[in-house]
């Protein structure tokens, strides 16, 4: 799509206030329908949020973190300007009621002043985005995320206008995460499909001595159209080589035509 002046929005480690350091999860209990939620921070979310975005040039890519990652910030974005956006902090799945399922953003101090993007809100956002990670750890089922919520959680940017979505099928270890997308990103920039950028990165933890288990790459996914190449080799160098080759052809073909000429000469 024409139009997008930046690369990234990176979302992530956003703080929890007294919520965090009081564990008062269970407050939440009446307004989502899963088990007592514990708000404790990802050590590795910011580290994670600046390893990515260093890849990117300053004026292409814009950092939501800590009192900034708030669901106030995100949504007065411009989100249509950016090709990819990044979020890495908690989700909560709601199984019973899917509508409610969230990406947990800065909360305040009154739980009931939201900080929740719900599944029902995302579809009202407008996106024009090449891909929407979720790296969030999700605490409120168990080992696996199940159901209706986490496939609304996808179908939700889908219709905000995101053309793909890369999310985990269960929580991992976010010093995994951290590492796994990092390298996942560079791929990118250096021209990978989302496809084959997140096939690369899970040889590359294959290879690994300790990140080589499944549970640290296998539930990456990718819903939506895998096959694109977000930052294609740059149009000046292909058309310089182009260029080159043209001009290369043309000596070639007027060095043949001489030839003939030289080899009569006494």
């Amino acid at each position: 799509p024409m139009g997008r002046g930046m690369d990234l929005l990176a979302i992530g480690d956003p703080s929890f206030g007294s919520l965090e350091k009081e564990n008062k999860g269970d407050i939440f209990q009446e307004f989502f329908s899963t088990t007592a939620f514990n708000f404790y921070g990802l050590k590795y979310s910011g580290t994670e949020i600046k390893k990515i975005s260093a890849l990117f040039k300053n004026k292409k890519r814009n950092i939501l973190l800590k009192e900034n990652a708030s669901e106030e910030n995100v949504k007065s974005h411009h989100l249509e300007d950016y090709k990819i956006i990044h979020f890495a902090t908690h989700s909560i799945i709601d199984e019973k009621r899917p509508a409610r399922s969230s990406i947990v953003l800065k909360l305040d101090e009154n739980p009931d002043e939201d900080g929740f993007l719900q599944m029902r809100e995302i579809y009202y956002l407008k996106l024009n985005s090449d891909l929407v990670t979720l790296s969030a750890c999700q605490t409120g089922l168990g080992q696996y995320i199940r159901g209706e919520g986490i496939e609304g959680l996808n179908r939700a940017f889908f219709n905000a206008g995101s053309s793909s979505v890369l999310m985990s099928l269960w929580a991992v270890n976010d010093q995994a995460t951290c590492q796994l997308m990092e390298r996942f990103y560079t791929h990118l920039c250096e021209s990978e499909s989302i496809m084959n950028g997140l096939r690369k990165v899970k040889l590359e933890m294959i290879d690994s001595n300790v990140l080589s288990h499944p549970y640290y790459w296998a539930g990456f996914i990718i819903s939506g159209n895998a096959g694109q190449v977000i930052f294609p080799k740059s149009t000046n160098a292909l058309q310089i080589l182009g260029f080159s080759l043209l001009i290369g052809g043309l000596l070639i073909f007027v060095a043949v035509k001489k030839l003939p000429f030289l080899a009569r000469k006494p």
